[in-house]
This record gives structure tokens, sequence and C-alpha cells, in this order.
């Protein structure tokens, strides 16, 4: 999950500026909806073929 943070903390500090400025708590709120979108990823998709 770190690596991901990491991979996107630019992004999302762009995107959280409120008025030209980093508005903290839009920050945390995305980073929160990317976590939990991290744990709805599904790695055995496709499924294995027979």
């Amino acid at each position: 999950m770190n690596a991901v943070l990491r991979h996107y903390a630019g992004y999302i500090r762009y995107f959280s500026k409120v008025n030209g400025q980093v508005n903290a708590e839009v920050e945390d709120y995305v980073k929160q909806r990317l976590i939990d979108c991290q744990f709805k990823f599904r790695f055995d998709y496709p499924p294995d073929e027979p």
C-alpha cells in the first residue's frame, strides 16, 4: 500500500488543493479512498482456464 501511496502522492497533493493551498482533509479523504479501493482489487482475475 505504501508503494501505491508514494507513487500517487504528487497527484493526490496536486488535486487536493483548494484556492491554491493543500487541504489536508481532502488529501486524507483521497488517500483513504485509494486504500479502500486496493482491498477491492482482485488479483485472481481473469480466472485460470483449465
